[in-house]
């Protein structure tokens, strides 16, 4: 038996209610791909969902977290190329088709990518802000600018690659796909094809919508790849630190202020201090604003 050309694995942890509509973005555009969920300890319907499904492998195991169950998922899979579409997302009728069409393309190439679009948790599409397409430098690029793969599903890797790169990090689940991309653009050739290629989900419980963990996390990634700051990307490091830095710092303030508005005195403690020991600068830039506003104010003042 021939091995599939396309594995699409889907990792799931009390996503149910999305998961079909995950599955069937698959199969309505590629009825051969290999679809693998990997149940990742949940408490919900998730293997009903999954079994209700025909053609589907289901794999359970206890919890590990996302980059343990990609991993799981990479291992029992079988395609010669690999897509990681999270429960809660879509893949766009065409995105497995460019994807690839785009490494077959570029034989030297380990994996390719492209974009996505904003989708509420009804699945209505958001507008999204367009990317440039990145030629070439996308070691220097994902340093300096931050994960230009906004999810996982955007991209589709030779499996090969993913194996010589040691597969997904655990320890870190927000970020674990960043130090991905960050090992691989380091020591392989990628592709940026720019075409649309699947639906990001933004929802209550979505990872993005968790500013503190986001924040931590993306920042253990960079202290992992802190060598490339001796080296010729040494700038690209650091403007990156800061860039991460500035982006989830700022969306924690915004987090904070709502905490306060709500009298939610705890909560915003507690990330008042994540941003003085993550992105001090940021909380110094902040009550700076604040500073000015109540001297203006006191200035104005009959």
């Amino acid at each position: 038996m021939h091995a599939p050309p396309v594995s699409v694995i889907v990792p799931c942890y009390n996503q149910a209610q999305f998961l079909g509509a995950a599955i069937d973005s698959v199969r309505v555009q590629d009825p051969y791909a290999e679809v693998v969920v990997v149940d990742d300890g949940s408490s919900d319907n998730t293997r009903q969902v999954a079994m209700s499904r025909p053609g589907v492998r289901y794999v359970r195991q206890a919890n590990r977290g996302v980059a343990g169950a990609r991993n799981r998922g990479l291992r029992e899979s079988a395609g010669s190329l690999v897509v990681f579409l999270d429960a809660d997302d879509c893949l766009l009728p065409g995105g497995i088709a460019a994807g690839v069409t785009a490494l077959a393309a570029r034989p030297d190439c380990a994996m390719a990518y492209g974009r996505c679009v904003m989708m509420g948790p009804d699945g209505t599409h958001w507008p999204t802000p367009a990317q440039p397409v990145t030629i070439c430098d996308h070691h220097d690029a994902f340093l300096r600018k931050g994960n230009l793969i906004w999810m996982p599903a955007a991209a589709i890797f030779r499996r090969e690659a993913l194996e010589r790169a040691g597969g997904f990090h655990e320890g870190f689940d927000a970020a674990a796909d960043y130090d991905l991309y960050l090992r691989i653009t380091r020591d392989e050739r990628i592709r940026d094809h720019g075409t649309l290629v699947a639906a990001y989900r933004q929802h209550p419980l979505s990872m993005s919508g968790k500013a503190s963990r986001m924040l931590r996390e993306t920042l253990a990634v960079m202290r992992r790849h802190r060598a490339e700051a001796s080296g010729p990307f040494a700038a690209a490091w650091r403007e990156g630190v800061r860039q991460w830095q500035d982006f989830y710092g700022t969306k924690l303030v915004e987090e904070i202020r709502e905490h306060l508005r709500s009298r939610e005195v705890r909560p915003a403690l507690r990330k008042t201090i994540t941003l003085a020991h993550l992105a001090p600068w940021v909380l110094r830039r902040e009550a700076a604003k604040k500073a000015s506003l109540v001297t203006g104010a006191a200035r104005t003042a009959p």
